[in-house]
């Protein structure tokens, strides 16, 4: 993908060489952070967590488009391939995307009838009434 730089290994890449892949995630990014933060300090556009807007249209459209290579929780093969169908709005739908996409929602059938849910295709079972 023209100017776009991932610099991690596939975890099946790592297990088909024989690799021991270690995953510190917390701690290299929050280091990617601090950094990032740094060069916009640098660059004259001063960030922090708390101005870090929620709703930023392009970063949503990035997803529902499954633009996500390099992006942490959401680049899997299977978060690639339920994004454009959840499309997410905000944040909170992003929450469901990392959740939903795990070995016990997937195996227990909940995706596939979530997503039909959102869609509006399938009504819930339970009611708010009930």
């Amino acid at each position: 993908m023209p100017g776009r730089v991932v610099a991690q290994w596939d975890k099946d890449d790592c297990e088909d060489l024989g690799i021991v892949k270690v995953d510190l995630l917390g701690l290299g990014m929050m280091s990617v952070m601090q950094d990032a933060f740094e060069l916009c300090r640098e660059r004259g556009r001063p960030l922090d967590l708390a101005h870090i807007p929620k709703d930023d249209a392009k970063t949503f459209e990035m997803m529902q488009t499954a633009d996500t290579i390099g992006v942490f929780q959401i680049e899997s093969r299977a978060q690639m391939a339920t994004l454009p169908r959840l499309k997410p709005k905000c944040f909170y739908d992003v929450v469901i995307e990392v959740a939903i996409i795990r070995p016990g929602p997937i195996q227990g059938d909940m995706v596939h009838p979530y997503l039909a849910r959102r869609a509006g295709k399938k009504r819930s079972r339970i009611s708010m009434s009930d």
